[in-house]
This record gives structure tokens, sequence and C-alpha cells, in this order.
């Protein structure tokens, strides 16, 4: 009898052991899944490929974050340098300076004897404005598919980086014109450009002016096989708005292609 009670027991205690393997392998595995489905969730909710915004779009929360959007850039390390054949160069005629000449063409500081601290100056203004309304056109990018590079370049070149007069009266970025016949009072502004009866849009802060550009080359059929091209071909976007006729200026692509690869502003566009 105590023979069986022992080999029962010793039965017992091996099941026990067995049972309490399996439970340890279940639990586990158990664990496991849970760290793989939390790992999953981080992704998802962190990974660049979804945009979670809560509440409305801040402008002013946006321009703070600018720093952490240029860190951010700083982080995905040097830009590969492109192959030569696809580097734009845009020698500029004498005249005078403004802030985005030397970022279009960096030569014409030698080529007219321009103090650097003059020429710092100038690329500190657009380094500024690149600065501050990265996040915005990152933000445009990831709504609308227009490559942020394009955005910041057509930004800087329409509005001076952003000490023209036309921004700082309108805060009008991208030279958008009024063309309706009945608008309100205060909604355009007569500016000089192609005719002296051009009339431009006045926005209430320069991200309605982001905002409007945006919408107007996705709701203007012209432009409509631009949006087919990959997010990342900023020069086959540059070229496309000139050919579409967004402005008169027949090298204003090739100086859209400039400023990006000068600014290195086509890091923004993997953001």
């Amino acid at each position: 009898m105590e023979h069986l009670n022992y080999a029962h027991l010793n039965n017992n205690s091996q099941g026990i052991a067995s049972n309490d393997s399996a439970l340890g392998v279940f639990v586990q595995e158990n664990v496991l899944w849970k760290l793989l489905l939390l790992t999953a969730i981080t992704y998802i909710v962190w990974g660049d490929q979804i945009n979670i915004v809560l509440g409305p779009l801040n402008i002013a929360a946006l321009e703070e974050s600018s720093r952490a959007g240029l860190a951010t850039a700083a982080l995905l390390g040097p830009v590969d340098d492109e192959p030569r054949a696809s580097r734009v160069r845009v020698a500029l005629p004498p005249g005078e300076i403004n802030h985005v000449t030397i970022a279009i063409d960096p030569a014409f500081v030698q080529r007219n004897a321009v103090k650097s601290a003059e020429a710092q100056n100038h690329l500190d203004k657009c380094r500024e404005y690149v600065a501050r309304f990265a996040p915005v056109a990152a933000a445009e990018m990831r709504k609308y598919g227009i490559p942020a590079s394009v955005i910041l370049a057509q930004g800087l070149l329409e509005s001076d980086a952003g000490d023209s007069k036309l921004a700082r009266q309108t805060n009008n970025h991208f030279g958008v014109k009024c063309f309706s016949k009945r608008c309100k009072r205060g909604h355009c502004f007569n500016f000089t450009d192609d005719s002296h009866k051009d009339f431009f849009v006045k926005y209430t802060n320069a991200w309605g002016s982001y905002r409007a550009h945006s919408q107007f080359l996705k709701s203007t059929p012209r432009y409509a096989s631009l949006f087919k091209l990959e997010g990342t071909d900023y020069q086959g976007w540059a070229r496309g708005l000139a050919r579409a006729g967004y402005a008169t200026d027949k090298r204003y692509g090739e100086k859209l292609i400039a400023m990006i690869q000068n600014l290195e502003l086509h890091r923004y566009d993997r953001l």
C-alpha cells in the first residue's frame, strides 16, 4: 500500500511538474504575444505613415515646433549628393540682390563682389523662413500630397523669404491672385505684377496662404498630372508648375529646383 501511495504521489508530482512546465510555456507565450501586440500598436500610433491630430490645427503651435522639425531633419543625416547631371545651376543677371538670390545662385556672390556679411544675412533670412514654415509645409504635404520641398521653395521665391511687400501686407506667400469681380471689401489688394491691374488675395495669417495654395493646386485641372508623380520627385513638380503656367518667369522651375538643392529642402519630403 505504501508503495502504491508512493507511486501515486510520485505520479502526481510528475503531473504537477509537467503542468507547471506547460503553464510556464503558456505564460511566456502569452507575454510574448502581448509584447508583439504592444509593439505593433506603438508602431501604428507613432509611425510616420499615420498623422494623428487632436483638435483644430494651431499655427502658433506649428511655428513653435519648427525647431523640433529642424532637429528631426538634422537627425536624418547628410543628404546623399545627387548625380551631377541632376544638379541645376542658375546664373542670375547682375542687379539688385534680395534674400533668395544667393539661395538660387550661390556664385552670384563672386561674380558681383557681394560682401560675405551681406550674403550671409540673406541666407540667414532664407533659413529662418524655412525653420518657421517647414512644419506647416510638412502638414500640407501629408494632407494634399504636394512635396514639402516644393511648397517651401515656392513660398521662399514668391514672398522673398516672407519679406516682400505683398507678404508683409497681405500674408500672401504664394502670389495667389484674385479674379473675382464680386469680392468683398478687404478681400484683395492691388499690387503691380504682370499688370498694374493685378489683384492679390489677402489672408488673415500666413497659414491661410499655405492652405489656400494647397487647395488651389489640388482643385485646378492644369495641375492634376502633378499629383501622379512620386512624392519625392520635386524636379518633376517644379518643372510641371512652370509648364502649367504658375508663373510667367521662364526660369521659374529651374529656380525652384536650384533653391531646393542649395538649401537641401528635399530632406523635408522625408519627414
